[in-house]
């Protein structure tokens, strides 16, 4: 099952251009709550910096709007497992 993704627009420092960008959602979140630097890249002048407050504030924003739904799908192994236990 692929990583969840965050999708978000970043402003370019250089040019303020906006463009899209992506990244886990595990990676945003422990960065957020450990206070990690968290890496920004624009693609229009190839260009890395490390998220301002604001930039950080926003996608603790955004991690916080997403709705989550609990893992509750059990493959056949595991429901079986689960029986054998109960």
């Amino acid at each position: 099952m692929p990583e969840p993704i965050l999708k978000f627009s970043v402003s370019c420092p250089h040019c303020s251009l906006e463009s899209l960008a992506e990244m886990p959602i595990a990676v945003i979140a422990n960065a957020l709550l450990i206070g990690k630097a968290v890496r920004l890249y624009s693609q229009c002048h190839n260009h890395y910096w490390t998220a301002t407050f604001a930039e950080r504030e926003q996608l603790r924003k955004s991690l916080a709007a997403l709705e989550m739904e609990p893992h509750t799908h059990k493959g056949p192994q595991q429901a079986q497992q689960f029986q054998s236990a109960h």
